[in-house]
């Protein structure tokens, strides 16, 4: 800001209407009077045209705290030009203020404003509708503005069919995102449950679905892929996508017959983001495979393959793969629950993402062989010392082994015995 772009007076050479005369309060004592700020803001504002709101919501963000004073600078820089701003005064003593000296001009009159009295009403009359802080703004303002933006936007609200106003006015506004894990969990568990629909009051007239009951139930009548253990099909998907339309109002996409390509894009998606997701688990818990780690000996056989390729030794197969490669997809095992939960240890991305599959797999029980044949009642045939066994097919030296502990024969064991005794003996 330039202190010498404040001590030209702007005020009184843009504004021929005085100010109000200052009432005298009820202890005598009679108010500060506030500086006029329309003639500033309406030259200002008029100069700036479509600059304008980039203009006010870079000094809000400031006014504010969220932007400094180097980052106002910058943004206001292409905005507030050095040369005249244009004016509509016949006055040919004065030279019509620059845009900068209108700026610097209204920040200090708000400075000033704020250690006055405040003003009799929260908004001014001549601030327009769009630039007021509250919602409930008028077409018409106290000082004859008439706000063309605010009327498109009443006429394109009005253009839209009335149910998707009812809708509109219904949504809640779910501005502070909270990680509500007990909601996640009931809606996941009460996602078959058959709601009743809504009621709708009589005097919607028109507006009532209450023909669409039928179709909105069928939604609860799939099956869920999880329980019938099947990707879904195109069919599917549409039978489901139909009945969410119903529900939710949107009636032109069913009339119209574009539920048959929302369903070939989901089935695609989906198909797109399970071969995602399992690629990554493969890259988790496998090698020498594609986006796997390699072991050494891997390598280079790879490296050979990929050399004998290109003298033309070697060809690949139609897919672009080495021998080397399509030997290790033949050989590669199939998911287990184990690699599903290495994932989850690794923090795997799409496991973030499903926090009940998650869930499922760290609480479920991993299969173990038995090593240990049956015996009867807890006890070997043949028990040994120590509760150690010999299998039939074992090497017959293993029994010439100590497999006990160091310390652990009985005359040790009575020698521990008298010390303990001889620690708890009295006298």
């Amino acid at each position: 800001m330039n202190p010498a772009d404040l001590t030209l007076n702007i005020s009184p050479s843009l504004s021929n209407r005085p100010l109000a005369a200052p009432a005298v309060a009820k202890n005598g004592k009679a108010p500060v009077p506030r500086v006029d700020l329309e003639p500033i803001y309406t030259q200002l504002k008029s100069a700036l045209g479509e600059g304008w709101g980039e203009y006010k919501a870079a000094v809000g963000a400031f006014v504010l705290g969220s932007l400094n004073q180097a980052e106002l600078s910058w943004v206001l820089q292409p905005l507030l030009p050095l040369a005249p701003a244009p004016t509509t005064s016949t006055s040919t003593t004065t030279s019509p203020p620059s845009i900068l000296q209108l700026h610097n001009t209204l920040l200090a009159s708000i400075y000033a404003n704020t250690l006055r009295d405040p003003p009799p009403t929260e908004v001014a009359p001549w601030v327009v509708a769009t630039d007021k802080p509250t919602s409930a703004s008028k077409t018409s303002g106290a000082g004859g503005v008439n706000d063309k933006a605010e009327e498109r936007l009443k006429k394109e609200v009005m253009a839209i069919h009335p149910r998707d106003r009812r809708r509109i006015k219904t949504l809640k506004d779910n501005s502070k995102v909270t990680n509500d894990g007990l909601a996640d969990m009931q809606d996941y568990r009460h996602e078959l449950a058959v709601k009743p629909p809504d009621v709708t009051p009589a005097s919607a007239g028109g507006l009532q679905r209450t023909n669409w009951d039928i179709e909105i139930r069928r939604r609860y009548a799939q099956t869920l892929a999880e329980e019938t253990l099947e990707f879904p099909t195109q069919g599917d998907v549409q039978n489901r996508i139909e009945p969410i339309c119903y529900e939710e109002g949107l009636v032109g996409g069913v009339a119209q017959g574009s539920l048959q390509q929302c369903a070939e894009i989901v089935e695609q998606a989906t198909e797109v983001f399970l071969k995602e997701m399992l690629s990554g688990f493969y890259a988790h818990s496998r090698s020498n495979g594609e986006g796997c780690i390699q072991t050494g000996k891997f390598k280079r056989q790879l490296r050979k393959e990929e050399e004998d390729a290109e003298r033309g030794a070697l060809q690949r197969n139609p897919a672009g793969f080495l021998p080397a490669e399509l030997e290790m997809q033949t050989r590669r095992q199939p998911l287990e629950m184990e690699d599903l939960r290495l994932s989850v240890q690794l923090s795997d991305t799409y496991m973030k993402r499903e926090p009940f599959l998650s869930q499922r797999v760290v609480g479920n029980r991993f299969e173990r062989a038995q090593q240990a044949g049956g015996r009867v009642n807890g006890v070997g045939a043949r028990g040994m010392v120590n509760g150690t066994g010999k299998k039939d097919d074992e090497d017959a030296m293993v029994v010439d082994d100590d497999m006990s502990w160091r310390g652990a024969t009985r005359a040790e064991g009575l020698e521990l015995r008298n010390v303990l005794d001889g620690c708890l003996s009295v006298g």
